[in-house]
């Protein structure tokens, strides 16, 4: 990793005119499915930003832009069940593994670099004798204020790469007009309806651009069903 001092980088980062962002990580610990009975309990955890107290090199509050990530239609999910139960064809779901950690922060942030404070306990030991020791964030990560933004935008080159373009007015949603497929993307959902000498093909293709957790066939989803099963 990039190692300095956090008085250092403000330093040079005022003498060369470049926009510094200083934040800090922390660890979260929690329970997934606590509202349910303790044998379904999962315990997760992940290290995330601290994005409500952003400084830059002057000290003072970070300012970001009001841009956010598009929103992803109920319907568009809803049509894509219907068309994965025509004849001929089929639907896959899809989730990325860590999907905010794929994209890269230099990809995006422009003039920008972010340095951030990691918690004490995770100090390696030759770093004692620092005083606020700082390192570069690389990849996005969860709670930083575009994290949603980079994901998005990441995520659209890498769609548009596999053959698929936008469909004008329907956010999240792609069309393939050469194999005839729909994809929808929901954060770091995939869900796929093609004919079926299509499908895996696209799942391979797009397997490349991101590292998919899990796949299930869309009938055996009970997520937005729309027709009997």
């Amino acid at each position: 990793c990039i190692r300095d001092r956090y008085q250092d980088v403000a330093i040079r980062a005022s003498r060369t005119g470049k926009t510094i962002h200083f934040g800090r990580l922390f660890p979260l610990c929690h329970i997934k499915h606590s509202e349910l009975p303790k044998e379904f309990h999962v315990f997760k955890g992940r290290v995330v930003f601290q994005g409500n107290n952003v400084r830059d090199e002057n000290g003072l509050a970070a300012v970001f832009q009001e841009q956010g990530a598009s929103a992803s239609h109920m319907i568009c999910a809803k049509c894509l069940d219907a068309l994965s139960r025509l004849p001929d064809f089929g639907g896959q779901d899809a989730d990325a593994q860590k999907a905010y950690t794929q994209a890269m922060l230099a990809d995006f942030e422009g003039n920008t670099e972010t340095w951030i404070e990691i918690p004490r306990d995770q100090w390696p030991a030759s770093w004692s004798k620092f005083r606020r020791p700082v390192v570069r964030l690389v990849r996005n990560r969860y709670g930083h204020p575009l994290a949603g933004l980079y994901w998005e935008k990441h995520c659209d080159r890498a769609i548009r790469r596999c053959g698929f373009e936008a469909i004008q007015g329907w956010e999240c949603l792609y069309f393939h007009r050469s194999k005839r497929s729909f994809l929808s993307v929901y954060v770091d959902d995939f869900k796929l309806a093609a004919p079926k000498e299509h499908l895996f093909r696209h799942l391979e293709g797009a397997g490349q651009a991101y590292q998919f957790r899990s796949s299930h066939s869309l009938s055996q989803l009970r997520l937005f069903r729309l027709l009997p099963i």
